[in-house]
């Protein structure tokens, strides 16, 4: 057994992401949460939603205005702290962290960048995270999903 080192944790508890590092990564991540029915991360483009918020309304059981209003942007997982946008999203951004939409920010619960303007099924109220203590206090909770070189396994998230 491996001999647990405390400075070490703390060390990597400062780290950012790996998706937020490595592009591959938080594309795969960010396919997946697009792609599994229990997540459907959308919509794809905020300007053409299509049936996004409609079908999203349906399974919540509530109106399109009010699933409109249940976004990203005031997501409990959604991290938009200083240190997540001025030390780990922007090494790699092409585009601006922020745009007539929103702003992109991350998502501890599925472990990628993410846009304000967008939401998922696994949404849930609390959010932003906008401080970073309590940013790294998710990244402490989420240690192993926030560094791991792999992509998410979206079995993972389901019930046995």
């Amino acid at each position: 057994m491996k001999n647990f080192d405390l400075k070490e944790y703390l060390k990597d508890t400062k780290k950012c992401p790996t998706p937020t590092q490595d592009v591959a990564l938080n594309t795969a991540n960010r396919d997946r949460a697009i792609q599994a029915d229990f997540i459907r991360y959308g919509p794809l483009n905020v300007e053409k939603p299509g049936d996004y918020w409609e079908i999203t309304a349906k399974k919540w059981n509530t109106t399109v205005e009010a699933a409109k209003a249940s976004r990203c942007a005031n997501c409990v997982a959604f991290d938009v702290s200083p240190r997540m946008i001025d030390k780990c999203i922007p090494a790699i951004a092409s585009e601006p962290v922020e745009d007539k939409d929103g702003i992109l920010g991350y998502c501890w619960m599925h472990q990628f960048k993410c846009h304000s303007a967008r939401s998922c099924n696994t949404w849930a109220a609390g959010g932003p995270i906008s401080k970073n203590d309590v940013s790294y206090d998710w990244q402490k909770r989420n240690l192993k999903a926030a560094l791991d070189p792999e992509p998410i396994d979206p079995d993972m998230y389901k019930d046995d």
